[in-house]
């Protein structure tokens, strides 16, 4: 048989199960177990979350790798290319090695139907036994309960965030998602929570499995300054503090998050000077700052009012006196209104826009979904004549901000990349 290229392969994935989305871990564990990736390697960390995730796994594979690990990780979706998903050593792998696993797994499947994710999870886990790593850090992809992530029993969870999204899969609020999200915990195992409110659902289930959980606001909290950043958490029980670190690219709520995370892991024992060597990870999309034609850029791939609320909280940290306009486009299962509601009182003036895919739907729908008719506007044409347009209107002192969808980020990344060259 002629030998498959990633994108044949990422091909099969997809129709190899009648649907997309199956949540349920009998038919991933089944092949896991035929392949013998559990557990991928000595130390791993699971983490889910609503929003976060992404951050706080590149930060904790950071700071892992400045304490001499060789670390795995995956996350969840991609910008551009499926090699993103599967790390090693803060580097996408190669189509060659995914090539290799997926031959593999598809061997070890014999009938048992695979969803895309199941297959890019095995081929992750896969991957990370063969480079032999010290330490894999996870993202789960959606909930955590019945994701194909949580065949593995990690060592140390995180749970980032909760808020309300994919309620068709994990419920319409708070309390049911955090009962979805909290499956990823162990009995014994050490969660940290990565934000201020907590849902009874969440510490109900750590109480069940005597599992000790750290809660960002109450055992560990950061703050920022233009200096840099400080922490302070729990180690062994005992508080502990770090100030001065360099600030991260990441949020600093996440970076707390992952820090307190290490500390759980590993305790003090170097944990500064790790830090400051962490610092520059970063993670395409998320608060991710461009200089175009002379104007501040802002791609974040917020997509539902919890991850607006944040963002809005990073645009408002940064003090600039001029307008914040943003250019936003939602899938139709979005909720729109609420994402926008989350964000206005950051931004001055609203541009929607279109956005592709079966998911997809034209800038007039967004506009009207969002229901905000004062400073607003709809743009038709080419994405990169709406940017220019909008850039043309921006002073020195204002800036944009692009959000709504990882497709959108893709397309506008695109072209902002392309005019400032090294960037990727």
């Amino acid at each position: 048989m002629m030998a498959r290229s990633l994108a044949d392969w990422l091909t099969h994935a997809e129709r190899v199960h009648p649907v997309g989305i199956d949540l349920g871990l009998h038919r991933v564990r089944l092949v896991a177990a035929r392949l013998g990736v559990l557990p991928p390697a000595a130390t791993n960390v699971v983490i889910a979350g609503t929003n976060g995730k992404g951050s706080t796994a590149v930060y904790l594979e950071g700071l892992l790798r400045a304490g001499g690990r060789t670390v795995g990780t995956t996350l969840s979706p991609h910008l551009n290319r499926f090699n993103e998903r599967v790390r090693v050593n803060g580097h996408p792998v190669g189509d060659e090695v995914l090539c290799g696993v997926f031959a593999a797994i598809e061997d070890a499947r014999c009938d048992t139907t695979l969803t895309y994710f199941e297959f890019g999870i095995l081929a992750a886990l896969l991957t990370f036994r063969r480079a032999n790593v010290d330490a894999t850090v996870l993202e789960v992809g959606l909930g955590g309960r019945l994701d194909a992530v949580n065949v593995v029993d990690a060592d140390l969870t995180i749970i980032t965030s909760i808020g309300i999204d994919h309620v068709e899969y994990l419920g319409s609020d708070r309390e049911t998602i955090g009962a979805e999200k909290a499956g990823i915990l162990r009995r014994g195992v050490t969660c940290v929570f990565g934000e201020p409110s907590i849902p009874v659902s969440v510490v109900n289930a750590a109480k069940a499995l005597n599992a000790p959980l750290l809660r960002y606001g109450a055992d560990f909290s950061a703050r920022g300054s233009t200096a840099g950043w400080y922490f302070e958490g729990l180690c062994d029980g005992v508080g502990v503090s770090f100030d001065g670190l360099v600030r991260p690219s990441v949020a600093i709520r996440n970076a707390a998050t992952a820090l307190q995370a290490l500390l759980a892991l590993d305790g003090r024992s170097a944990v500064q000077e790790w830090v400051r060597d962490s610092a520059d990870v970063r993670l395409p999309g998320r608060f991710e700052c461009f200089e175009y034609r002379g104007a501040q850029v802002i791609v974040d791939v917020a997509h539902n009012p919890h991850g607006a609320a944040f963002l809005g909280e990073q645009l408002r940290s940064t003090n600039r006196s001029g307008r914040t306009l943003a250019i936003a486009g939602f899938l139709q299962d979005k909720d729109a209104a609420g994402i926008v509601a989350a964000l206005d009182s950051a931004v001055d003036e609203w541009v929607f826009v279109g956005t592709d895919g079966q998911r997809g739907q034209d800038a007039a729908a967004t506009a009207s979904k969002a229901g905000l008719v004062s400073r607003a506007s709809v743009a038709h044409g080419a994405l990169v004549d709406i940017l220019d347009g909008v850039v043309l209107r921006l002073t020195p002192l204002d800036r944009l901000v692009v959000l709504g969808s990882f497709g959108l980020a893709q397309r506008i990344r695109g072209i902002l990349i392309r005019e400032a060259p090294g960037r990727d």
